[in-house]
């Protein structure tokens, strides 16, 4: 699109705004340098408008509308149309002769609107809607086979091929379907068939071939797993206890000092079960011995009873070939190397095993008909991607058409903020409050840096935090007091807020920035300040003077105090003056 239509221009108080009413105009903004512009970029969470226009708008998403960004957006629709009468008429409904199939996005928006015209029944219409493509989206979004690569179970007829591949979403966590639940893609099928091969080709080595009883891996057969179980539980506690046998031997005055110190078990409730559970589990196994023998019948630490009454009957007879009353250092290190290959076998497992599924389970999905039917299904979702794709380019033009002039008149111009009877995008509602109503509010994500700016500007600010009555998130906004007076304003004090959608919230002041708001208070601030100075002063001495009293009065009553019976010494009375009547008569 090509205009030689000159700028015009809305002188809007002291400012003049670029006049953005038509295509015509908004061409023009191409062409207007940035820094006559009113704003430059917005944050999208601001502005009350379609979130996936400015979604799409936001394409470097850092979450604000830059005027780079503005302008490629404007650039793409002029190049896609090339009829912007519904650009102008903020229309929601594209003409399919409007679209310009010079272009490849014009191809195959155009091929696309007549596909979904087809499928809702009107092969022979000249427009489509944004309704109608909303819902043939959410439609194809719905599908089992949904975007490139993401497929969900169901999308699979053969039962089997269906729990393979919910399986690798219960294995991998899948990727995010449109429909709202998991799926996969080809990243995760490769890497759930990467992971199930290594684990069975890890899991394979501890089995015991048949007709034997034992493997390096295995040595005690089947029974390894929960006996090596067993010697986990306790091993701490018994390297613990041959560890202090081993200090007692060289001065048996440490054993004294193992344990709780009396230090640490004077404070304890002993009448508490949690407390003597905890002392129990941080105390010695039993009682270390020169001798650096574990006597099994002697007293064992009560916690740990029951563990090493198994450890003796599992592990160490079977290990050991017997096991009498007692432990010996050299038997414990015996038991201890019996299971070092096993331990660095379930060391070796691969750190992403799907072991919860079972080698059993796991092992017919190597078979090369489980991969072959899930890539079938991914290569079909590409298909359905690329249809999406389509419908989006489609909705993207739509919204492209209907919002483009309302959001020039938000960014570029603010014509909206200086007609009451129209509300600009970053409006968020009007609050009611002190008996008054405040018509202009705007979204405050981060009031910290709101009020650096908000500061400076001379207006007298109100935070105000938003409270949605059906229990939504909460919010803040700022709104700024430009007439009467401060009145009954106050942090804490309530109103109501009614949001531009009609939403009736509860509101409640939580920050003031507090400036003259008319012109009456500007002349009397000045006096005011000062008699908030004078007063401080005041109250300065006052409370100094204050401060001497009561130290004078202090000392006054110390020294009665002081004396027997609280009487005040008597005074001795004044030596007669020197001079010539002393005496006299």
């Amino acid at each position: 699109m090509t205009s030689n239509q000159g700028m015009t221009f809305t002188r809007h108080g002291r400012s003049h705004h670029l006049r953005v009413e038509s295509a015509a105009d908004l061409e023009q903004v191409l062409e207007l340098d940035e820094a006559h512009w009113v704003a430059t970029n917005a944050p999208i969470s601001t502005m009350h408008c379609d979130p996936t226009f400015l979604d799409l708008l936001d394409t470097d998403d850092n979450g604000r509308i830059m005027c780079e960004e503005l302008k490629d957006g404007i650039n793409w629709l002029f190049k896609v149309l090339k009829d912007c009468d519904g650009v102008t008429a903020n229309s929601e409904s594209l003409k399919l002769a409007a679209i310009n199939m010079d272009t490849d996005d014009g191809r195959r928006i155009g091929d696309a609107a007549q596909k979904i015209l087809e499928k809702v029944g009107e092969p022979d219409g000249e427009e489509i809607t944004l309704d109608q493509v909303r819902w043939i989206k959410s439609q194809v979004e719905s599908t089992p086979v949904s975007e490139a690569g993401v497929v969900l179970p169901e999308a699979a007829k053969d039962e089997k091929v269906r729990q393979f591949v919910a399986d690798i979403v219960a294995a991998t966590g899948g990727v995010p379907h449109p429909g709202g639940a998991q799926g996969i893609g080809q990243d995760q099928l490769d890497k759930f068939l990467k992971d199930v091969s290594a684990y069975l080709d890890w899991h394979g080595k501890g089995v015991v071939p048949s007709g034997a009883k034992k493997t390096d891996i295995m040595p005690l057969g089947d029974e390894t797993f929960p006996a090596y179980a067993i010697l986990t539980s306790v091993r701490g506690k018994i390297d613990q206890y041959f560890a202090q046998c081993e200090a007692a031997a060289l001065n048996e005055r440490f054993v004294q000092r193992m344990g709780w110190t009396e230090e640490e078990l004077k404070d304890l409730d002993f009448d508490d079960p949690a407390v003597i559970e905890e002392v129990l589990q941080k105390a010695p196994l039993a009682r270390a011995k020169p001798d650096r023998l574990l006597v099994f019948d002697n007293a064992i630490n009560p916690y740990y009873s029951e563990s090493i009454e198994k450890f003796r009957n599992q592990v160490a007879r079977p290990v050991l070939g017997q096991c009498g009353k007692e432990l010996s250092a050299a038997q414990w290190q015996e038991i201890r190397a019996f299971f070092e290959v096993h331990k660095g076998w379930l060391k070796s497992k691969p750190s992403e095993a799907p072991e919860a599924l079972g080698a059993e389970k796991l092992r017919p999905y190597l078979n090369e008909e489980f991969a072959k039917a899930a890539r079938a299904l991914i290569a079909e979702s590409a298909g359905t991607a690329f249809v999406l794709d389509n419908i989006r380019l489609i909705e993207k033009l739509i919204l492209y058409q209907r919002y483009m002039i309302d959001l020039a008149n938000n960014l570029v111009s603010f014509p909206h903020l200086y007609n009451p009877e129209m509300r600009a995008m970053f409006e968020t509602g009007s609050l009611v409050i002190d008996g008054r109503r405040f018509n202009l509010a705007v979204r405050c994500e981060n009031r910290a840096e709101h009020t650096k700016v908000a500061t400076s500007s001379n207006i007298y600010v109100l935070y105000v935090e938003i409270i949605p009555r059906a229990g939504g998130q909460k919010y803040e906004v700022a709104l700024p007091v430009t007439s009467g007076g401060k009145g009954n304003l106050c942090v804490g004090k309530r109103g109501v807020f009614r949001d531009t959608d009609g939403t009736l919230c509860d509101a409640r002041v939580v920050h003031i920035i507090q400036n003259p708001i008319s012109v009456r208070e500007a002349l009397v601030s000045p006096f005011r300040r000062l008699g908030s100075m004078l007063t401080g002063k005041i109250e300065s001495i006052a409370s100094s003077a204050e401060k001497k009293f009561e130290a004078k009065a202090t000392t006054s009553i110390n020294q009665v105090a002081a004396t027997p019976g609280g009487v005040p010494a008597a005074v001795p009375p004044a030596a007669p003056r020197a001079g010539p009547m002393a005496g006299a008569g």
